[in-house]
């Protein structure tokens, strides 16, 4: 059984309503709760709609074993991150354009062409905010529908593909403001690499009708699982040869 179009509008404007006001519930009514991946999705798509957000970066999630066996849903998972939510490394990003304190994840983003195929690559921090607190026994369904808990990214210089090497095994090391390192991994966490993610998101773009623009950055998935934050603290990601990426929550 699928939702209706009503149900839909209505649980697009009560995510949209969350975002806009900067708030969060503990899940999403049950008459208006996605029952399939397309009302997910029709959701999401439908919160866009309504925001007519322009959008600069596309995200690619459940990239990982454990994030599937988490949300029980055995593939990639998309969203559209709003230029508004783009911030270049360094940025002193307030607390209160979140809902909560968000979750970094280190990740690769790739640029791509009118072809979609990639022609640069930077470090990134996806800044993770769901609206609904869990999606615990909904299949991940909710969190689709939630813009895949995407809510903003923050972007590092960017390097021609072809001066990048072998991103396979590239290694990520994320410390707070004073040298701590909070977490660690490599490209390999992704699962296919970050060029998989770039070809999902082709298909997943295509399946809902729309194209991805040449230029446009997609984030390819978490290679340092989820790590909280505070407000006050500063994080930078070190990608090596690639560069670093930070921000501060101020």
């Amino acid at each position: 059984m699928t939702l209706e179009r009503q149900q839909i509008e209505e649980a697009a404007a009560y995510l949209f309503h969350l975002r806009v006001q900067r708030q969060t519930a503990s899940s999403l009514p049950h008459e208006i709760r996605p029952r399939s991946v397309e009302d997910a999705y029709a959701i999401q798509d439908a919160v866009h709609g309504t925001a007519g957000w322009p959008i600069d970066v596309l995200k690619v999630g459940c990239t990982s074993e454990l994030a599937r066996e988490i949300l029980g849903i055995p593939h990639p998972i998309g969203g559209r991150i709003p230029s508004e939510g783009v911030f270049a490394s360094g940025a002193q990003i307030p607390a209160s354009y979140f809902a909560n304190p968000p979750a970094i994840e280190c990740e690769f983003a790739l640029q791509v062409n009118a072809a979609g195929e990639p022609i640069a690559v930077a470090p990134a921090l996806e800044l993770v905010d769901p609206r609904v607190a869990s999606s615990a026994g909904f299949g991940g369904m909710t969190t689709i529908a939630d813009n895949s808990a995407g809510c903003g990214v923050v972007l590092g210089p960017p390097t021609p593909i072809d001066e990048a090497g072998d991103l396979a095994s590239h290694a990520v090391e994320l410390r707070s403001g004073n040298g701590d390192v909070l977490a660690s991994g490599n490209a390999g966490a992704v699962l296919g690499g970050p060029a998989a993610s770039v070809e999902w998101t082709k298909e997943h773009e295509a399946s809902r009708g729309r194209e991805v623009a040449a230029g446009i950055w997609i984030i390819t998935g978490t290679c340092t699982g989820l790590t909280p934050t505070e407000a006050g603290g500063t994080y930078l990601a070190d990608f090596g040869a690639l560069g670093n990426v930070s921000f501060s929550l101020t």
